[in-house]
This record gives structure tokens, C-alpha cells and sequence, in this order.
């Protein structure tokens, strides 16, 4: 192991190693005895995460081992993950990890250990981004638990999640994190959207929310090409910070503005230290949303079809019609520590 991490990565990989161990030893589980101590709200929740998981197996995901275990953390999440990018090109950089490839991400058990890597990236002239994450997936390499604040979501969130965890251990392709993390949200929503069929307030919620995720990934999309624009000019390094500056406080106030929103789900947007990586860290989950909403359609609507067309052949497509035409990830840093907390 040492020869493939080498010793800047010792420590992250024994901080990794400790926290995995040290979630594993807290977790409980889901006895009789244990569900009757949870409040009515969070039994209810418990319900839902249970029906997410057996709706997700009609949609042809994977049977998951996961949720037979209960985490407390007081609402805090699992782990805080840290992104990180040039700050005159909208590249992550990314790290190279056994099993998950290279990924755009390094995940931490501790905030502060989180914290103090951005800190040490933010002297290196980069970008940063740091974000908690209430759950990941270790993709079926152990049974993941369910964190108690989870239970206390709404109930299409909380499906939503779940959901989500369970296309990462169903679909997975070595370093594509934005194909991985793309399909899950994408499945996830519309796998909701099913289960909820029967319940119209539910599902409308769900639909308004999702709404939301698309249209912040067309803001988040046009941004970004602003950005690349004035990125390409290659103007002084200064300028370039002043120029970018003037873009990030118009899509926060003008541009956000004018977006129909149906909810508030991102109303603190205006609010975010906009940064190159906060840009590549949101399309990592919402740039594969419209390409892989319209192989869907071709599908009409199969939702079982889509899966087991990933799951036999996991990957981006280029459709037929010659649109959606992906390449793979660009590939900057590099930094060969081992597996990182999971999949988010």
C-alpha cells in the first residue's frame, strides 16, 4: 500500500482507514427496540427509506445491504468534501484513488482536517470549495448506515437520497465522477417522481424541486461559459480575478433573478463565495442532467429500460442525433492516495 500512496498520503489514508472503522463501531442496528426510541417523524422516515429501497429494485437497481444500521451524529454530516480547481480554467483537480479512479474530490471525516487541506490548496493559488455531505456510498463494500438526521427530511428528500446511494452501488464506472454522480441524481429524481405516483402533494413537491435542480443547472451552465470565454482571452492574472468577479455578482443577483423559481431550494445562492471550484463542483452532479434527460425520452419514459442499459454498458452517451457528444474528464492533478470516503 505504501508504494501506491506514498508518504504525503499516508496520513489522509489513515485518517480515511480510522474514520470507516470508527463509523462502522458508532453505527447500530435497526433493532425493534432501537426504532421504538425514534420520534413519530423519524419512524416515518425510516419507513420511507425502506420503501425507496425496494422501489428502487423495480427500477432494476441493485438489492442493497445498506440501512440495516442507524448513525447519530447529532445532524452533522458524515463527511466534508473538498474541491478544488485552477483559478484561470474551469478544470477540477483531481486525485487518483484504487477501485474509484480519479476523482474530483478528497473527502474527510473531520471538517477541520477538510478545512485545513483547502487552506493548504488555497496557498498553492487554487480555487476551493468545501461542502458537507450528509451521506455517502461505499459502493457496497460495506453496508452503509443510515445517519439519524436523514429520518427527519421530507419524505421525498429523504427517498431522493436513498435512491441516489443506491445507483452508486448499481452503476459505477471507474473515474468518471461526473457520469457517476450525474446518473445518480438523474435516476434518483425520476425513480421519486414514480414512487410517489399515487401521493400528487408529494410528488409535486419533488416535481417543483427537480424543476429547480434543472434550471440551476442551466444558470450554473451558462455561467460557465461566460467563464470560459473570458478564460480563453487569457487576460492578466489580476484582471482576470477582477473581470470573473464581475460575472459571479451578476449571476448572483441579476441573472438569479430572473430565473422562475419554484422553490427555495437554492435561494442562498446569492450568498456562496462563487469560485471556478464551486462551478465544477455543482456541474460535476448537474451537467449530465438534459443529455441524459433526453436519452430517457428516446426510451419513452422506460425508466427500467435506462437502467439496465447503464448497468450493462455504464458510460456517456452520444446520441444518435449527434448531440450530447461527452469525452471524458479533464485530468489535472494528481495525487496517488487510496480510497477516499466514498462516493457521494
Amino acid at each position: 500500500m505504501l508504494s501506491l500512496v506514498g508518504c504525503q498520503g499516508v496520513p489522509y489514508l489513515v485518517h480515511v482507514g480510522a474514520g470507516q472503522v470508527r463509523l462502522l463501531f458508532e453505527r447500530e442496528r435497526l433493532t425493534p427496540e432501537l426504532e421504538s426510541e425514534l420520534t413519530a417523524r423519524e419512524r416515518r422516515g425510516l419507513e420511507t427509506v425502506r420503501r425507496a429501497a425496494a422501489f428502487g429494485e423495480t427500477v432494476g437497481l441493485k438489492r442493497s445491504t445498506s440501512h440495516q444500521y442507524l448513525v447519530d451524529r447529532g445532524g452533522l454530516p458524515l463527511v466534508t468534501v473538498v474541491t478544488a480547481a485552477p483559478r484561470h480554467r474551469l478544470d477540477p483537480i483531481t486525485w487518483w484513488f484504487p477501485i474509484v479512479g480519479r476523482v474530483p474530490y478528497r473527502g474527510y471525516f473531520d471538517a477541520e482536517r477538510a478545512y485545513r487541506f483547502a487552506r493548504s490548496l488555497d496557498a498553492r493559488d487554487l480555487d476551493t470549495y468545501v461542502r458537507p455531505a450528509l451521506t455517502y456510498s461505499t459502493l457496497g463494500w460495506f453496508d452503509d448506515p443510515v445517519p439519524r438526521a436523514l429520518l427527519r427530511l421530507e419524505p421525498f428528500e429523504a427517498a431522493d437520497t436513498v435512491l441516489h446511494e443506491q445507483v452508486h452501488e448499481s452503476i459505477f464506472l471507474s473515474g468518471e465522477a461526473a457520469y457517476n454522480e450525474g446518473i445518480a441524481l438523474f435516476v434518483g429524481h425520476e425513480a421519486v417522481l414514480r414512487l410517489y405516483a399515487d401521493e400528487p402533494d408529494v410528488q409535486d413537491a419533488a416535481k417543483r424541486a427537480f424543476a429547480d435542480d434543472q434550471r440551476f443547472a442551466e444558470l450554473l451552465e451558462r455561467l460557465a461559459r461566460e467563464l470560459e470565454t473570458l478564460y480563453s482571452q487569457a487576460p492578466p492574472p489580476e484582471a482576470l480575478l477582477q473581470e470573473r468577479q464581475v460575472i459571479f455578482e451578476r449571476y448572483q443577483t441579476v441573472e438569479f433573478e430572473t430565473v422562475p423559481w419554484q422553490t427555495r431550494r437554492y435561494s442562498g445562492f446569492a450568498g456562496v463565495p462563487l469560485s471556478n471550484a464551486y462551478v465544477v463542483a455543482r456541474r460535476t452532479y448537474l451537467g449530465d442532467l438534459p443529455c441524459l434527460a433526453a436519452e430517457l425520452a428516446r426510451l419513452k419514459g422506460d425508466l427500467a429500460a435506462f437502467v439496465r442499459a447503464h448497468r450493462k454498458q455504464p458510460g456517456r452517451r452520444t446520441l444518435e442525433d449527434g448531440s450530447c457528444p461527452f469525452g471524458s474528464e479533464t485530468r489535472l492533478g494528481e495525487d496517488r492516495t487510496m480510497a477516499p470516503p466514498g462516493i457521494g
